[in-house]
Order: C-alpha cells, then structure tokens, then sequence
C-alpha cells in the first residue's frame, strides 16, 4: 500500500503556503467546486469519511496538495479515492496540476475554513458555469431508520440501535446477529446517518470485516501499523460488519480484540454484526467471546407476514419514485408477502422482477403480471421429505405432540394441524393418498383427499394462512 508522504506538513519547501499565496481565491473556489460533485460520486458517508476532512495546503504550478489527518487517511484515499480527486481536479483547473495527499498538522488542518460564498462566485466568473447543486438522492437509496421498516423480527434490535444513535453515548458494546439479507447492514448504515445528524463532532468509522482485515494486511506489509491503529482507535464509534469474516485470522482478531477494548475502556462505542449467534462464530477465541458476551446482543430474524408486507410497499414506493406508474394492487402485495418467503432482501428482489417486467417495458403491474413474473419464485420444492420429518415439524410448529397429530381427536385445534401436515406429505413426498392416511391413525384415502383440498382452497382465501403455510414448509425442507 502506498501512503504517498507520512512527514507532518506545516509550509513544505517548494510550495506556496495558501495563507499568502496571489492563486488562493483561484484554488479554494475550485475545491469548492469540485466538493459538491465529490459528493455526488462518492455518496454521504465516503464523502464525509474521507474527503470532508481534507484541506488545500499548499499549490503550485505544477501540483496542488491536501492534507488529511494521518497516513491511514493517506493511504486510504490513495488507494480509493486519489483517481476521483485527480478527475474531478482536472475538469476544473486549467492548469492541469497533479493532486498531491500529505500528513498535515491538526492546527493547519484546523486553522483552514471551508470556502466562502465570494470564493464561489469568482470560480463561476473563471470557469463560466454554476457550481451544481448537491445532488438529490433517490428514495431508498440512503439507507436510515426512516426507511427501515420495524416489525416482530427486529423490533429489539432498531430499539437498541436508535438508542446507540440518539443517546448520550455512554461506550455500549453491541452484537446483532442474523441471516443474510434480513437488515443488518441497513441498520449499522441508519445509526450511521443518525449520528452524522445529531453528534457531527463524532468520529464515525463504519468497515466491513473484510475492509478491516485487508487493511490490517497491507499496514503489516508495508510496516505502517501505527496509523493504521491511530485511525481505528481514534474512532467515537466503530461499527464493524459480518465479523465473522476475521473469525480464525489469529493476528487479525488479536488486533480487532485489543482495539475493541481500548476503544470501550475510553468510553467509546462498538457495535459488530454476524450471520450467526456469537456462540455460533467457528474460529472465535475465548478472549473475543467473552467481551462479546458482555455486550448488548440482539438477534434479528426473518420477517413474518407483515413485516414482508410492509417491506414490499416500501420497496414500491421508492421504486416509483424512480419511474412514475408503477404501482402494485394491495391483492398483488399481500400475493407476494405471503408467497415469497425468507429474508427482507427476497421480497426486494421479487419487488424488483415485477419492476422489470412492467414498468421498464411500460407494462402495467397488473396481478397477470406479477403472477407471470414471480412464476419461478414459489414452485412447489422438489424435495423429497420424509413423512415423519413433516409429521415431527408440523407438530413443533403447532406446540403440539405427535400423538395428538395422529390421533382420532376432531378439534380444530387438532384437526387444521393434522390436515396441514397431510397436505405436506401429499406435497412433499411420493406417498399415496391411502399410504398417508395409514401413517395418519389409519385414515380413509378420501380424509387424506379432503384435507388437501381444504388447505389448499385456505391459502388462496387467506394470505395470512398463506404465509404461515410457507413459513411451516420452509421449517420442513431447510
């Protein structure tokens, strides 16, 4: 990795120190010019991570230099951002000056002040143009508490969360653990935002695991772990993504475990996401798990019904926001929450597909459509379960016991649950209507008919028997 010049700059030879240089005005209003855009291409947290905090040091006629914090930050943009900062520069100064990043001083970095409106008004003379507008995200696609939507499955956790975001910030460890897709990301990407607006003093860091562990790499390989730890530990608030991606890097976990408890010694915040429950994490050593343990926890899981429900009007209405027209009928959307089942990020996606096979062809959502294009997302499995798997699952799922399943007990606290295992049975295995009806008290075959009719005729009627119809077939099958 390279971290360009690690030496502290307060007036570097060879330069012109911008407090006296005649270009300042000329300079300060290009920057200025380029920011906004930085913004647009980069995204909120990019910008405000990593380009915000840069100041214009010093110019030349060949070069213009920036200082950023530390030889993290240098390194970090070099490798990520430097080719943007380079374009972006180069668009606007005639010049064509090369971008320089150093290490500067605090007090210069906190000396310099963002640019003045009459610094923006020279760059329009010079440049002929209007500096643009910050740009105007599409619904949906910063991703905050206001449109992550709240049910049973993760009602704890975005409580926790607001509370991390919002408080007073008291140095609270944080551990959300859950399937892929079902909002983990969002959630650290909301209290993220939250803090941008009510503690912007705050040094928010957010990294995926992966990021960590691939910078930690390159700072042991170039010898530069100092910065690299300065930058992590300097953080208010850390929040680290899929943890379990460092679980087994021996040198990697020791690292993250000493910077977690530096970190929470002084105060500060740390919140971790995993797939899987902490007890679950392979690789995990003893040290790790138990700070971990003594942390806040809080499991997210699928959505239910409503949840589903409410995720697929969210994602309609930020994808109408995008193309006009495409809007879904409330029949359409109870359709899809009670047929396509699993993690919010599956009803995203069915959400999607019925996009793409209307609106972008101008096709209206009708409910022909949505059947049409969801076709292949709520086939009947192909896999063969045993009968007494579906009998055992389909008991545990109503609290009851086998022997009340099977039993000659006609009610309907008993008998719904017998039917749905029946139907289960026709449609998972090969059996036979009379051979099902033997391995249920020794039924009639015609019983065994009835009730898979009955459910099947229940499910079209009732969206919500729909749902847990699903979500009982997918407990057999997984």
């Amino acid at each position: 990795m390279v971290y360009g010049v690690h030496t502290s700059v307060s007036a570097t030879p060879g330069l012109a120190n911008l407090s006296s240089d005649p270009e300042l005005s000329t300079a300060r209003g290009l920057w200025a010019t380029a920011l906004p855009r930085l913004r647009g291409e980069l995204g909120s947290d990019a910008f405000r991570a990593w380009i915000e905090p840069l100041r214009l040091i010093a110019i030349d006629g060949a070069s213009v230099t920036f200082g950023a914090p530390n030889g993290y930050a240098v390194a970090r943009l070099t490798t990520d951002y430097l080719h943007r900062l380079q374009a972006r520069w180069s668009s606007l100064d005639p010049a064509g000056r090369r971008v320089r990043l150093v290490v500067a001083d605090t007090d210069i970095l906190a000396q310099e002040e963002p640019p003045c409106e009459n610094e923006l008004e020279l760059v329009r003379e010079l440049a002929g143009t209007e500096v643009a507008p910050d740009p105007v995200e599409l619904s949906g696609s910063a991703k905050t508490f206001a449109n992550y939507e709240v049910g049973e499955a993760n009602r704890v956790a975005v409580a926790i969360a607001r509370g991390l975001a919002e408080g007073p910030g008291t140095g609270d460890l944080v551990f959300f653990h859950g399937l892929h897709g079902v909002g983990k990301t969002h959630l650290l990407e909301a209290i993220t935002a939250r803090l941008r607006e009510t503690a912007p003093k705050k040094r928010v860091l957010l990294l995926t695991a992966q990021r960590f562990l691939n910078e930690f790499q390159s700072a042991l390989r170039d010898r530069e772990t100092g910065p690299f730890k300065a930058a992590l530990r300097g953080a208010d608030v850390l929040l680290i993504d899929d943890l379990q991606l460092i679980c087994g890097k021996s040198a990697t976990q020791d690292e993250f475990f000493q910077t977690l408890d530096d970190l929470i010694s002084r105060g500060r915040t740390v919140v971790c996401t995993a797939d899987v429950a902490i007890d679950g994490l392979q690789g995990l050593n003893s040290r790790m798990r138990c700070v971990l343990q003594g942390g806040f926890t809080a499991k997210i899981n699928e959505p239910d019904f409503e949840l589903r429900r409410a995720i697929a009007k969210r994602k309609t209405s930020e994808l109408n926001a995008r193309r006009g027209g495409f809007v879904l009928p409330d029949e359409a959307i109870d359709l899809i929450a009670a047929r396509i089942t699993g993690t919010g990020r599956a009803v995203e996606g069915a959400i999607k597909q019925v996009f793409a096979a209307s609106a972008l062809i101008g096709r209206e959502a009708s409910m022909e459509v949505v059947v049409e294009a969801l076709s292949g997302n709520w086939s009947p499995p192909e896999k063969s379960v045993p009968v007494e798997t579906i009998k055992r699952r389909v008991a545990a799922f109503y609290d009851m016991t086998l022997e009340d399943l099977v039993s000659q007990r006609r009610h309907r606290a008993v008998a719904r649950p017998r039917q749905v295992a029946m139907y289960f049975c026709k449609r998972l295995t090969r059996r036979s209507f009379p051979d099902i009806g033997q391995r249920f008290g020794g039924r009639d075959h015609t019983t065994v008919m009835h009730a898979v009719k009955r459910i099947e005729e229940l499910a079209a009627q009732d969206v919500t028997f729909a749902a847990e119809l699903q979500e009982i077939g997918r407990k057999i099958t997984e």
